[in-house]
Parts: C-alpha cells; structure tokens; sequence
C-alpha cells in the first residue's frame, strides 16, 4: 500500500470519527434541551417541574407555570422524610397545607390564603390525637381556639379577635365538665368568674378588673355553703372572713 493510499485511509477514518462526535454532540444538547427540570422561560419565570436538592437529599419538588406553584409541591427533612405537603389552587392564591412528624406522623394541617394561615388548623400529637385547633384570619389569630387533653376531650376554649383575646375563656376537667368560666376583654380577665368543683358545683366566684381581683368572692365547699368571704380593692386583699371551717379535702387551683 503506497503512501496516498495510507493517506486517503486515514483521512477516511477522521471524516468519520468527526461525523460520529459531531451526532453525539448532536444528540447530547438535544437531551439537555428536552430536560423539564428546573426550567425557567426568556422572563425568567420558573415553568414545569422544578426540585431541589441539597448535599445529595431532594428537599422540595413541584411544578411551576409562569412562576406560579400549581397542585402538590412536597418538602422533605434532611434524612429524606417527608416533612410537609402543600397542594396550590385558583393559581396558587390557595393552598391546603399538612405536616409531618420524622416519624410520619401527622403533625398539622391548615390553609393558606396568599401565603398566610386562614381559616381552621389543627395540630396532633404523635398519638394521633388532637392537640390543638386555630382559627386564623388573614394571619391573624381569629375565632375560638380549643387545647385538648391527651386522650382528645376539650381542656381549654379562649375566644381571639384579630390577634388579642376577647370573649368567652372556659377550662374543662377531662370529663367534659366546667372547671373554669370567664372573660378576656382586650388580652384582660375582666368580669364575673367562676370555678367549678368536678361535681359541677361552684367552688369560687367573684369579679375581676384589668386582671385582677375587684370586690367580694366567695368561696364555697362541695355542698354548696359558703366557707370564706374576701374583699378585694384593686388586686388588693382588704378582708377576708371564714364563714364555715374548710373540709380537708383537695381544692381546686384558683387563679
């Protein structure tokens, strides 16, 4: 074989090596070009499926149109656990929102109206019972908020308006029954209180001022007779009178 022939070989095997780099080149941008991940548009917008990850754990995944969260979008703890779910509507103006435990418990679950807690959210132990529910209004603390014992019935219910108490503030012993009634007016205990023996019966009554005690209370036992009298200036004791020695038996807590 002479040297043209050597040459015209070789140059062969370069115009062909060229063509099959220049299509693999070809075909590798054209897969970067399809990929749907991460994408933003010519305005910068996110579109499509977008995730993130972070030292090699994938911590929120969803998609995006126009740069709009639409439907689930998922949240993840370090250790790759599900940590939070939110799942956008009515172009992403609404979301229902529900978190997670490590353990995979449910923890709470709530709305969000414009990126702030509306409505109703309830919050669980990892027992699975009911620890809490809130009543939200554009962010703001609005409505009764209940507080629950371990075993789900009602402890506390206390009234909110725009982010202060005001209203009704009751407390329950675990069988349901009253144990406390009274009022907050703007973040105040003001008004008549009262506590309850578990029985049911009226254990101490009187009124309160600005969050303290105003007037006469009375204390009473488990019959129903008056044991003590207190006159109260201010928060100030002024006098107090026994009426009936005390039975020695266990008092519920005043405030």
């Amino acid at each position: 074989m002479n040297d043209s022939s050597k040459t015209n070989i070789i140059m062969k095997k370069l115009i062909l090596y060229f063509i099959v780099a220049l299509f693999s080149c070809s075909a590798y941008s054209q897969v970067l070009t399809n990929d749907t991940t991460n994408r933003t548009d010519a305005k910068g917008n996110k579109q499509g499926y977008w995730k993130k990850i972070v030292r090699d754990t994938l911590r929120y995944e969803g998609t995006f149109k126009d740069n709009i969260p639409v439907g689930k979008f998922k949240y993840y703890y370090g250790d790759g656990k599900l940590k939070t779910t939110m799942i956008y509507s009515n172009n992403g103006k609404f979301c229902t929102a529900t978190t997670y435990y490590p353990s995979g418990k449910k923890e709470a679950e709530g709305f969000y109206t414009n990126m702030k807690k509306d409505s109703v959210w309830k919050y669980y132990g990892e027992n699975d019972t009911i620890v809490s529910e809130e009543h939200y209004k554009n962010n703001l603390k609005n409505g009764v908020w209940k507080f629950y014992y371990s075993n789900g019935a009602i402890n506390e219910e206390v009234t909110w308006v725009n982010d202060v108490r005001n209203g009704p503030w009751e407390m329950y012993y675990t069988d349901g029954k009253k144990k406390l009634d009274g009022k907050i007016i703007n973040d105040l205990w003001q008004g008549m209180f009262k506590y309850y023996f578990p029985d049911g019966n009226i254990y101490y009554t009187g009124l309160y001022k600005n969050n303290v005690k105003d007037g006469i209370w009375m204390e009473f036992n488990e019959d129903g007779q008056g044991v003590k009298k207190e006159t109260y200036l201010n928060g100030i004791l002024w006098k107090s009178d026994d009426l009936l020695p005390k039975k020695d038996t266990i008092q519920p807590q005043k405030q």
